[in-house]
Protein backbone atom coordinates (compact mmCIF):
# COMPACT_ATOMS: atom_id res chain seq x y z
CA UNK A 1 0.00 0.00 0.00
CA UNK A 2 1.48 3.32 -0.89
CA UNK A 3 1.18 6.14 1.77
CA UNK A 4 2.14 9.12 3.65
CA UNK A 5 4.72 8.24 6.74
CA UNK A 6 2.61 9.23 9.81
CA UNK A 7 6.32 8.65 11.70
CA UNK A 8 9.03 9.00 9.96
CA UNK A 9 11.55 6.35 10.38
CA UNK A 10 14.90 8.77 10.31
CA UNK A 11 17.68 6.17 10.14
CA UNK A 12 15.41 4.50 7.00
CA UNK A 13 15.10 8.48 5.62
CA UNK A 14 18.73 9.06 6.12
CA UNK A 15 20.21 5.93 4.11
CA UNK A 16 17.39 6.54 1.13
CA UNK A 17 18.72 10.24 1.05
CA UNK A 18 22.20 9.20 0.87
CA UNK A 19 21.76 6.57 -2.09
CA UNK A 20 19.94 9.26 -4.42
CA UNK A 21 21.56 12.20 -3.84
CA UNK A 22 24.78 10.45 -4.78
CA UNK A 23 23.45 10.58 -8.26
CA UNK A 24 23.37 13.09 -10.04
CA UNK A 25 20.03 12.43 -11.43
CA UNK A 26 18.66 13.40 -8.34
CA UNK A 27 21.12 15.41 -6.70
CA UNK A 28 20.27 17.70 -4.37
CA UNK A 29 22.83 20.88 -3.26
CA UNK A 30 21.64 21.25 0.21
CA UNK A 31 21.87 17.65 0.93
CA UNK A 32 24.84 15.61 2.16
CA UNK A 33 25.63 12.21 0.36
CA UNK A 34 27.12 10.53 3.94
CA UNK A 35 24.86 8.44 5.37
CA UNK A 36 25.90 9.40 8.86
CA UNK A 37 26.38 13.38 7.85
CA UNK A 38 22.74 13.09 6.62
CA UNK A 39 20.97 11.54 10.01
CA UNK A 40 23.25 14.21 12.11
CA UNK A 41 21.61 16.90 9.96
CA UNK A 42 18.00 15.02 9.95
CA UNK A 43 17.97 14.51 13.92
CA UNK A 44 19.04 18.31 14.64
CA UNK A 45 17.38 20.28 12.17
CA UNK A 46 13.66 17.90 11.72
CA UNK A 47 13.67 15.72 14.79
CA UNK A 48 14.32 17.52 17.73
CA UNK A 49 11.98 20.34 18.99
CA UNK A 50 8.35 21.05 18.69
CA UNK A 51 6.66 20.32 15.05
CA UNK A 52 9.68 20.38 12.85
CA UNK A 53 9.80 16.46 12.71
CA UNK A 54 6.74 17.04 10.08
CA UNK A 55 8.79 19.10 8.04
CA UNK A 56 9.99 16.49 6.55
CA UNK A 57 7.23 14.32 4.48
CA UNK A 58 7.58 10.62 3.46
CA UNK A 59 6.26 8.65 1.28
CA UNK A 60 6.31 4.93 1.14
CA UNK A 61 5.04 1.71 -0.41
CA UNK A 62 5.24 -1.67 1.46
CA UNK A 63 7.56 -0.16 3.95
CA UNK A 64 10.01 0.68 1.03
CA UNK A 65 10.60 4.70 0.84
CA UNK A 66 9.50 5.73 -2.45
CA UNK A 67 9.70 9.78 -1.98
CA UNK A 68 10.25 12.47 0.19
CA UNK A 69 10.38 16.25 0.51
CA UNK A 70 11.84 18.46 3.21
CA UNK A 71 11.74 22.19 4.36
CA UNK A 72 15.10 23.43 6.08
CA UNK A 73 13.59 26.16 7.68
CA UNK A 74 15.02 29.49 9.15
CA UNK A 75 12.44 30.88 11.78
CA UNK A 76 14.14 34.05 11.72
CA UNK A 77 14.50 34.40 8.21
CA UNK A 78 11.03 33.39 7.47
CA UNK A 79 12.59 31.35 4.75
CA UNK A 80 13.23 27.19 3.57
CA UNK A 81 15.64 25.21 2.11
CA UNK A 82 14.52 22.81 -0.48
CA UNK A 83 15.23 19.22 0.18
CA UNK A 84 13.78 17.13 -2.25
CA UNK A 85 11.29 16.04 -4.38
CA UNK A 86 13.57 13.19 -4.01
CA UNK A 87 11.21 10.24 -5.97
CA UNK A 88 12.57 6.84 -6.27
CA UNK A 89 9.77 6.06 -9.19
CA UNK A 90 9.29 5.51 -12.98
CA UNK A 91 9.13 8.74 -14.66
CA UNK A 92 5.42 8.57 -15.58
CA UNK A 93 4.76 8.54 -11.79
CA UNK A 94 7.40 10.97 -10.94
CA UNK A 95 5.34 14.45 -11.76
CA UNK A 96 2.15 13.39 -9.53
CA UNK A 97 4.39 11.92 -6.33
CA UNK A 98 6.16 15.39 -6.35
CA UNK A 99 3.02 17.61 -6.36
CA UNK A 100 1.59 15.29 -3.84
CA UNK A 101 4.70 15.61 -1.86
CA UNK A 102 4.71 19.15 -2.01
CA UNK A 103 1.14 19.88 -1.44
CA UNK A 104 1.27 17.69 1.70
CA UNK A 105 4.57 18.79 2.87
CA UNK A 106 3.52 22.66 2.79
CA UNK A 107 0.44 21.60 4.90
CA UNK A 108 2.08 19.85 7.41
CA UNK A 109 4.78 22.90 7.58
CA UNK A 110 5.05 24.12 10.98
CA UNK A 111 6.74 27.61 10.46
CA UNK A 112 5.62 30.59 8.07
CA UNK A 113 7.88 31.12 5.31
CA UNK A 114 8.31 34.36 3.31
CA UNK A 115 10.81 33.08 0.74
CA UNK A 116 11.63 29.05 -0.65
CA UNK A 117 15.52 28.29 -1.57
CA UNK A 118 15.79 25.44 -4.30
CA UNK A 119 19.54 24.00 -4.96
CA UNK A 120 19.80 21.22 -7.73
CA UNK A 121 22.38 19.40 -9.93
CA UNK A 122 21.70 20.75 -13.59
CA UNK A 123 21.20 16.94 -14.45
CA UNK A 124 18.54 16.54 -11.64
CA UNK A 125 16.05 17.92 -14.53
CA UNK A 126 13.14 16.52 -12.70
CA UNK A 127 13.68 19.09 -9.95
CA UNK A 128 14.58 21.89 -12.03
CA UNK A 129 11.43 21.42 -14.54
CA UNK A 130 9.34 21.55 -11.44
CA UNK A 131 10.87 24.71 -9.92
CA UNK A 132 10.27 26.32 -13.39
CA UNK A 133 6.47 24.68 -13.12
CA UNK A 134 5.82 26.32 -9.91
CA UNK A 135 7.34 29.94 -10.42
CA UNK A 136 10.28 29.78 -8.87
CA UNK A 137 13.21 31.71 -10.52
CA UNK A 138 16.24 30.57 -11.22
CA UNK A 139 18.90 33.02 -9.63
CA UNK A 140 22.22 31.68 -10.54
CA UNK A 141 24.71 28.41 -11.94
CA UNK A 142 27.14 27.59 -9.42
CA UNK A 143 29.69 25.02 -9.66
CA UNK A 144 31.06 22.54 -6.46
CA UNK A 145 34.39 21.79 -6.39
CA UNK A 146 35.92 19.14 -4.11
CA UNK A 147 39.72 18.70 -2.86
CA UNK A 148 41.21 15.62 -1.58
CA UNK A 149 44.39 16.83 -1.16
CA UNK A 150 47.15 17.46 -4.02
CA UNK A 151 49.67 14.77 -4.69
CA UNK A 152 53.00 15.41 -3.32
CA UNK A 153 52.54 18.34 -1.05
CA UNK A 154 52.63 18.15 2.66
CA UNK A 155 49.87 20.43 4.03
CA UNK A 156 51.88 21.12 7.05
CA UNK A 157 54.78 22.05 4.78
CA UNK A 158 56.26 26.02 4.11
CA UNK A 159 56.46 24.91 0.24
CA UNK A 160 55.52 27.62 -1.83
CA UNK A 161 51.83 26.04 -2.77
CA UNK A 162 50.69 26.38 0.52
CA UNK A 163 52.52 29.97 1.72
CA UNK A 164 50.15 31.99 3.84
CA UNK A 165 52.49 34.07 5.72
CA UNK A 166 51.06 36.65 7.43
CA UNK A 167 46.92 35.22 7.35
CA UNK A 168 46.00 34.77 10.78
CA UNK A 169 42.62 34.26 12.84
CA UNK A 170 40.59 37.21 13.28
CA UNK A 171 41.03 39.79 15.84
CA UNK A 172 38.50 41.93 17.76
CA UNK A 173 40.16 44.90 15.85
CA UNK A 174 39.68 44.09 12.76
CA UNK A 175 35.47 42.38 13.04
CA UNK A 176 33.96 46.00 11.76
CA UNK A 177 36.14 46.06 8.81
CA UNK A 178 34.90 42.19 8.07
CA UNK A 179 31.28 43.08 8.65
CA UNK A 180 31.55 45.50 5.99
CA UNK A 181 33.96 43.76 3.54
CA UNK A 182 31.39 40.63 4.16
CA UNK A 183 28.35 42.63 3.26
CA UNK A 184 30.03 44.20 0.18
CA UNK A 185 31.49 40.94 -1.38
CA UNK A 186 28.30 38.72 -0.17
CA UNK A 187 24.96 40.98 0.15
CA UNK A 188 21.74 39.01 0.97
CA UNK A 189 23.99 35.54 1.55
CA UNK A 190 23.31 32.70 3.94
CA UNK A 191 25.33 33.63 6.40
CA UNK A 192 25.26 37.45 7.61
CA UNK A 193 28.47 38.44 9.33
CA UNK A 194 27.98 38.56 12.55
CA UNK A 195 26.63 35.54 12.22
CA UNK A 196 29.43 33.86 11.20
CA UNK A 197 31.69 35.71 14.07
CA UNK A 198 28.74 34.04 16.28
CA UNK A 199 29.48 30.98 15.04
CA UNK A 200 33.46 30.93 15.37
CA UNK A 201 34.72 27.68 17.84
CA UNK A 202 37.51 25.51 17.43
CA UNK A 203 36.11 23.93 14.41
CA UNK A 204 34.81 27.02 11.79
CA UNK A 205 37.62 29.72 11.84
CA UNK A 206 38.09 33.11 10.40
CA UNK A 207 41.49 33.65 8.98
CA UNK A 208 42.38 37.39 8.05
CA UNK A 209 45.24 38.96 5.74
CA UNK A 210 46.10 42.15 6.74
CA UNK A 211 48.46 44.88 5.20
CA UNK A 212 49.56 48.42 6.52
CA UNK A 213 46.74 47.70 9.27
CA UNK A 214 43.89 47.31 7.16
CA UNK A 215 42.34 44.51 5.91
CA UNK A 216 42.73 42.88 2.76
CA UNK A 217 40.78 39.65 2.88
CA UNK A 218 39.54 37.27 4.99
CA UNK A 219 38.26 32.77 4.73
CA UNK A 220 35.91 31.49 6.57
CA UNK A 221 36.47 27.54 7.09
CA UNK A 222 33.91 25.01 8.30
CA UNK A 223 35.38 21.52 9.67
CA UNK A 224 33.38 18.50 10.42
CA UNK A 225 36.16 16.37 11.99
CA UNK A 226 33.61 13.45 12.91
CA UNK A 227 33.27 13.00 8.82
CA UNK A 228 36.89 14.11 7.92
CA UNK A 229 35.01 16.56 5.97
CA UNK A 230 35.96 20.55 5.51
CA UNK A 231 33.80 23.03 3.53
CA UNK A 232 35.23 27.13 2.47
CA UNK A 233 32.17 28.93 2.83
CA UNK A 234 32.98 32.05 1.41
CA UNK A 235 36.92 33.54 0.89
CA UNK A 236 36.90 37.32 -0.36
CA UNK A 237 39.16 39.78 -1.04
CA UNK A 238 39.34 43.67 -1.04
CA UNK A 239 38.92 45.51 -4.15
CA UNK A 240 42.16 47.68 -2.84
CA UNK A 241 44.20 44.65 -2.48
CA UNK A 242 43.28 42.55 -5.40
CA UNK A 243 45.94 41.10 -7.77
CA UNK A 244 48.52 41.11 -4.90
CA UNK A 245 47.92 37.33 -4.21
CA UNK A 246 46.07 37.39 -1.35
CA UNK A 247 43.59 35.00 -2.66
CA UNK A 248 45.71 32.32 -3.35
CA UNK A 249 47.28 33.02 0.42
CA UNK A 250 43.61 33.20 2.20
CA UNK A 251 43.12 29.73 0.62
CA UNK A 252 46.71 28.41 1.10
CA UNK A 253 45.39 28.97 5.00
CA UNK A 254 42.23 26.92 4.81
CA UNK A 255 43.89 24.57 3.01
CA UNK A 256 46.24 23.88 5.64
CA UNK A 257 43.98 24.47 8.64
CA UNK A 258 41.69 21.92 6.85
CA UNK A 259 44.09 19.41 6.00
CA UNK A 260 47.04 20.02 7.99
CA UNK A 261 45.68 20.77 11.30
CA UNK A 262 42.27 18.83 11.52
CA UNK A 263 43.24 15.75 9.44
CA UNK A 264 40.46 16.54 6.70
CA UNK A 265 40.23 13.91 3.77
CA UNK A 266 37.54 15.69 1.43
CA UNK A 267 37.17 20.05 1.29
CA UNK A 268 34.09 21.25 -0.72
CA UNK A 269 33.67 24.64 -1.59
CA UNK A 270 30.81 26.63 -3.81
CA UNK A 271 31.51 29.57 -6.21
CA UNK A 272 29.78 31.18 -9.53
CA UNK A 273 29.94 29.51 -12.75
CA UNK A 274 30.90 33.17 -13.89
CA UNK A 275 33.78 33.21 -11.56
CA UNK A 276 35.76 32.04 -14.04
CA UNK A 277 39.43 33.37 -12.25
CA UNK A 278 38.08 31.91 -8.63
CA UNK A 279 37.41 28.38 -10.90
CA UNK A 280 41.08 28.77 -12.03
CA UNK A 281 42.61 29.06 -8.47
CA UNK A 282 40.98 26.70 -7.20
CA UNK A 283 42.28 24.11 -9.34
CA UNK A 284 45.55 24.95 -9.24
CA UNK A 285 45.36 24.46 -5.59
CA UNK A 286 43.69 21.07 -6.27
CA UNK A 287 40.37 21.77 -6.76
CA UNK A 288 38.30 19.13 -8.69
CA UNK A 289 34.72 20.39 -10.21
CA UNK A 290 32.14 17.59 -8.86
CA UNK A 291 28.76 19.22 -9.71
CA UNK A 292 27.12 22.11 -11.77
CA UNK A 293 24.04 23.34 -9.93
CA UNK A 294 21.24 25.93 -10.44
CA UNK A 295 19.75 27.93 -7.34
CA UNK A 296 15.97 28.74 -7.85
CA UNK A 297 14.03 31.26 -5.57
CA UNK A 298 10.10 31.04 -4.86
CA UNK A 299 8.49 34.36 -2.85
CA UNK A 300 5.87 33.62 -1.26
CA UNK A 301 5.59 36.67 1.19
CA UNK A 302 2.02 37.28 3.22
CA UNK A 303 1.41 33.67 2.08
CA UNK A 304 0.81 31.24 4.49
CA UNK A 305 2.44 27.35 3.94
CA UNK A 306 -1.60 26.15 3.39
CA UNK A 307 -2.46 28.85 0.99
CA UNK A 308 1.05 28.01 -1.28
CA UNK A 309 -0.21 24.77 -0.91
CA UNK A 310 -3.49 25.45 -2.51
CA UNK A 311 -2.13 27.45 -5.25
CA UNK A 312 -0.06 25.02 -6.48
CA UNK A 313 -2.84 22.61 -5.77
CA UNK A 314 -5.03 24.17 -8.67
CA UNK A 315 -2.18 25.01 -10.58
CA UNK A 316 -1.57 21.16 -11.29
CA UNK A 317 -4.66 20.26 -12.00
CA UNK A 318 -4.81 23.01 -14.64
CA UNK A 319 -1.71 21.30 -16.34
Amino acid sequence: MNSIQDKTDWKQLSEFLARMNRLKQHHVGYCGEQEEEIYGALMEDFAEGGGRGQRFTVYASEGRIIGALGFQVDEEDRSAEVWGPFIDAGQAEWAPLANRLWREGLSRLDAVVDTLYGFYNMENVNCTNFMAEIGAERSGLHTILKSRGKAGVNWTSDSPLVDSTGVEDITPELEAEFLKLHAMSFPGTYYGGKEILNRLNGDRRLFTAVEHGELAGYVYVEAEPEFREGSIEYIAVSSDFQRRGYGKKLLARALRYLFGNVGTEEISLCVSRDNIGAIRLYESMGFDTEHQLAAFVLKVEGISPTQEQDRIAATSERS
